[in-house]
């Protein structure tokens, strides 16, 4: 887990491939937006992901949000040591919010480098659960990483990071301290601690990580509101309209991937594989009880692509979803109800897409599936415009 940067280079140096600050002194701005237009029969059932205990809101009808993601960053590096970045986004309909807003400092030294990174940031992920669910190559964000972080992860904190070249082996592990505010944490509770180790040899690149939130007061919307949230409704004494969480919730990540275009026959093909686990243990009340809850949601996806023409590529993503939940207590079954837990059924998608480089900076890409939640299975086509941008702003 693990915000800030995650650098990957054979040379310690600045500019590394994942390294968004300047490589020399200076100032770059970016930008990047993602539009679409889906079509369904309906609204897809990962939208709300009923049975899985999220924040209980609807989510966004991807059938009337053109935007899918805008961001808009700014970063400079000051001198060898120090840089910093602010960058802001905006998902659908959502408000804009912070995306980015972080101080760091780094040291290089012959084959390492450590880096102290204090602020807003994404936690480091390594390149395959990093890249999942923002402006991806696919277009609905994957259906573990809606259930373990609620989408895209972003929280306050400091992380200590390093990396390090040992020949054939490229190394990056990060230990943090998060805010614990970002799902499955919440305003009231506990710092976060978090972990996160990954390496790079030859053709693999292998990553996992562990966090650890506490949080006092989680809530879940009983009467679902239109609109994805990234904030927990809020938990008062009155408990109006709201169930709430309290305890300990931990969250595993892993992931593997696999570059044929590295092996010595050069094969054009990607193969990777990522999984989720979030597990709780704690309380969960509303006006009709107090109940003791434990539960464990468990996910993942494979996902294969071809480089089938310098500009062109043919992908593939497979995804399943399961959860345990053992609710006991007066009030169980009218919790399981409000939470919506009492119509959990394991959730998959399946998803084909064609991708096409249609300039360094635009990318343009088709895609069909289908999914199935809670005991609706959605058929989905989308057409997606993709567009990242970088200008140095001084030398």
């Amino acid at each position: 887990m693990v915000g800030g940067l995650c650098l990957s280079a054979t040379v310690w140096a600045h500019g590394e491939a994942d390294d968004v600050l300047p490589a020399e002194a200076g100032v770059s701005v970016d930008a990047a937006i993602a539009l679409r237009t889906l079509r369904a029969d309906q609204p897809l059932p990962s939208e709300p992901l009923n049975g899985y205990l999220l924040l209980g809101d609807a989510g966004h009808d991807l059938r009337k949000e053109p935007l899918e993601h805008a961001a808009l960053g700014l970063s400079a590096r000051f001198n060898d040591t120090w840089g910093a970045r602010l960058a802001v986004g905006q998902h659908a309909s959502d408000d804009v919010h912070v995306e980015a807003a972080w101080l760091q400092a780094r040291h290089d030294g012959d084959d390492a480098a450590w880096l102290l990174t204090f602020g807003r940031q994404r936690p480091a992920l390594g390149p395959v659960l990093g890249a999942a669910g923002h402006l991806d190559r696919f277009g609905p964000v994957p259906l573990a990483q809606r259930m373990a972080v609620n989408g895209d992860w972003v929280d306050d904190g400091a992380q200590l990071s390093w990396r390090a070249d040992r020949g054939a082996r490229q190394w990056r592990a990060d230990l943090a301290l998060w805010r614990g505010q970002a799902f499955p944490g919440a305003q009231h509770g506990a710092v976060a601690p978090g972990l996160h180790l990954g390496l790079d040899q030859g053709l693999w690149s292998i990553d996992g990580l562990w966090a650890q939130f506490r949080p006092d007061g989680r809530g879940s919307a009983i009467q679902p509101a239109l609109g994805h949230s990234h904030n927990a409704p809020i938990c008062d004494s009155a408990l109006r309209e709201v169930v709430c969480f309290r305890g300990r919730s931990d969250v595993l990540a892993a992931s593997v991937r696999w570059q044929g275009a590295q092996s010595a026959q050069a094969w054009p093909i990607t193969l990777s594989a990522a999984g989720w686990i979030r597990s709780e243990t704690g309380t969960l009340e509303s006006v009709n009880g107090l109940v003791d809850y434990r539960g464990r949601s468990t996910g993942g996806w494979l996902e294969a692509l071809w480089q089938i023409h310098p500009r062109w590529e043919l992908g593939w993503r497979g995804e399943r979803l399961m959860a345990d939940h053992a609710i006991d207590g007066a009030g169980a079954s009218l919790i399981m109800a409000e939470t919506r837990l009492n119509v959990y059924q394991s959730a998959t998608r399946q998803t084909l897409m064609l991708g096409m480089r249609a300039s360094e900076q635009v990318d343009v890409r088709v895609e069909a599936g289908r999914e199935s939640a809670a005991g609706v299975s959605v058929n989905f086509a989308a057409l997606r415009v993709l567009v990242k941008l970088q200008a140095l702003l001084s030398p």
